[in-house]
């Protein structure tokens, strides 16, 4: 309940009990001790200057609180203290030990302990006896406690001392405490949804600033890229532009469906393709993708995997994010030259998998929150490497989807740290899984594509690439032209985006499929990937679905099998 063991005036010089806990508890004798005759009105007044406090600063409530309960109860110290881990804290306190708020107790040496486990009202005498930490000039010669609650849960005691014999506590102190009780756990609940709500913007506005500068480094590169294209004479140059151009487009790809892929989880609308996934192959992707990174940093990998086949019922593209992610992260906070160590292995019917690095570590008080959304683990020690702080909240989404768990664990800063993830482990596939093929490259036969989008440089760049392919293309920048194009033109393939201006995609497939029936495909052009999206465009008669942006490969496929596409075989084509 106090700060510490008190300096001052220290009764005893030594700090062993006196007294067992039966000895000083004398909370029976609160239903036996004559009452105080009430004085409604001044509570009234009293409570009234609280909510009234709560409105308009609801932190600030707790200290108006405990001087309250100082005056209605007559008491020579009151306090509010409030369970943080191992520890209470004095978050209020008025009267005599005022000057020792926001010190700390730990929750055994303090009697603010007891009431929290049984949950209940404590009176105690002389509670110094038996918690010799509370030894002090004055004493605490009784003291009335009664705990608060967070969702039916004790979070902290309102209590109050009184510090001469003279004065003893009754049920109308009791009822007094109890009511302000009620007021703490209101108004802590209002300061900790406020501190709540200020830490999500603070954390917002950090998230929006490091989207400008991720944004900003890409698209300088591009940009300089595209200068080093339109620039006669520089030998050379054009080749090494292009794989510039690749690469930071790739960034801003990943950037862009991270941030999707999260707005999916927090929604429950990131659906899992679920297959009998062998875990050797997912491990493999997720070392692949990350070798270019690990390996410019000098990084030493060492990956451990069973001996035998692990088999998962699982997305193999989404473990493979999460492993990605986790190897990355890793490469990053790690000096050049450090170790990083994949391995996994199996415990009862759940597979482990754990990334450990020698890197900068974790604070102890940052374990839960590093997985919180926009938090970042700190600077990265890749000059080249920066993030959104996204990346581990994707990986606890994707985790928890697949039925499994992931906690980080760390000694401090500079220790390195380590990330374990847990899922459940799926029987063996009685038939062999069939390795899928990577996309090759397609001969297209040529065709008749209608190009229907309002953005004029992705339409262009679009037609460039199909028309390189040999088609005939024709673009359209909104639905009325499109409509007239369909009939001037006479298109094999109609690529739609949905968002037009004016008639949306949706209403011009309908009007091309009220006229044209089953002779032309229809593809939906859209940035939006979610099931029912997808449901809608196979209503608006829509036979594929293609999310941006658009990976040339997939739709150079999806054109090389557009007779079996979507009306002949009753089911609607999806690329993303």
């Amino acid at each position: 309940m106090v700060t510490e063991p008190v300096q001052h005036a220290v009764r005893r010089v030594d700090d062993q009990p006196t007294a067992t806990l039966g000895d000083v508890d004398i909370s029976s004798e609160l239903s036996t001790r004559s009452v105080r005759r009430p004085d409604y009105e001044r509570e009234n007044r009293a409570f009234a200057s609280l909510a009234l406090e709560m409105s308009k600063n609801p932190r600030n409530m707790l200290q108006k609180l405990v001087e309250v309960a100082v005056e209605l109860c007559r008491a020579g110290t009151a306090g509010i203290s409030l369970l943080e881990g191992d520890v209470f804290r004095w978050e209020a306190v008025a009267g005599v030990f005022a000057s020792y708020r926001n010190g700390t107790m730990p929750r055994t040496a303090s009697p603010c302990g007891i009431c929290i486990d049984r949950d209940a009202s404590e009176l105690m005498h002389l509670p110094d006896r038996c918690f010799p930490a509370l030894r002090a000039d004055p004493r605490f010669v009784e003291a009335l406690l009664i705990p608060f609650h967070f969702q039916d849960r004790p979070v902290g005691t309102v209590w109050i001392v009184a510090h001469s014999e003279e004065r003893k506590f009754d049920r109308t102190d009791e009822r007094v405490l109890r009511a302000l009780s009620e007021f703490a756990s209101a108004g802590w609940q209002m300061w900790k949804a406020r501190d709540t709500a200020e830490e999500a913007s603070r954390r917002k506005d950090e998230f929006l600033a490091m989207l400008g500068h991720e944004l900003r480094n890409p698209l300088a590169a591009i940009v300089s890229a595209v200068g080093i294209l339109t620039r006669k004479g520089a030998p050379g140059g054009s080749q090494r532009a292009v794989e510039i151009l690749l690469r930071q487009s790739h960034h801003l790809t990943r950037m862009v469906e991270d941030l999707v892929d999260l707005c999916r989880i927090s929604q429950g609308k990131l659906a899992l393709k679920r297959e009998q996934v062998e875990l050797k192959s997912v491990v493999a992707d997720a070392v692949e993708t990350t070798r270019e990174r690990i390996e410019r940093r000098g990084h030493q990998l060492s990956v451990e995997l069973p001996p035998e086949p692990i088999w998962l019922e699982a997305d193999a593209l989404r473990l493979a994010q999460v492993l990605t992610n986790l190897l990355d992260n890793a490469a990053k906070y790690t000096p050049e030259k450090g170790q990083i160590q994949l391995r996994t292995w199996r415990e009862n019917d759940q597979l482990l998998v754990s990334v450990r690095d020698t890197g900068i570590g974790i604070p102890r008080e940052r374990l839960d929150s590093v997985f919180n959304l926009f938090e970042q683990l700190g600077s990265s020690l890749d000059p080249s490497a920066h993030g959104l702080g996204v990346g581990l909240s994707l990986v606890r989404g994707v985790v928890e989807l697949h039925g499994g768990s992931i906690v980080a664990a760390s000694e401090g800063v500079g220790t390195g740290s380590e990330f374990t993830l847990r899922l459940p482990l799926s029987p063996k596939p009685l038939t062999a899984a069939v390795p899928s093929e990577p996309p090759t490259s397609v001969a297209l036969p040529p065709s008749r594509i209608l190009l229907v989008e309002d953005h004029e440089d992705l339409a262009e760049s679009l037609s460039l690439s199909l028309s390189f392919d040999g088609h005939s293309v024709r673009a359209a920048r909104d639905g009325p032209s499109a409509l007239e194009a369909l009939k001037s033109f006479e298109p094999d393939i109609v690529l739609l985006d949905l968002g037009l201006p004016g008639m949306d995609g949706y209403e011009v497939a309908r009007q091309m499929r009220g006229r044209c029936k089953d002779a032309i495909t229809i593809v939906a052009l859209t940035g939006y990937g979610q099931d029912h999206g997808r449901r809608q465009t196979a209503a608006a008669g829509f036979d594929a679905h293609l999310v941006k942006p658009i990976e040339l490969d997939e739709l150079r496929h999806l054109l090389a099998d557009r007779a079996a596409i979507g009306r002949r075989s009753g089911a609607l084509t999806t690329a993303h």
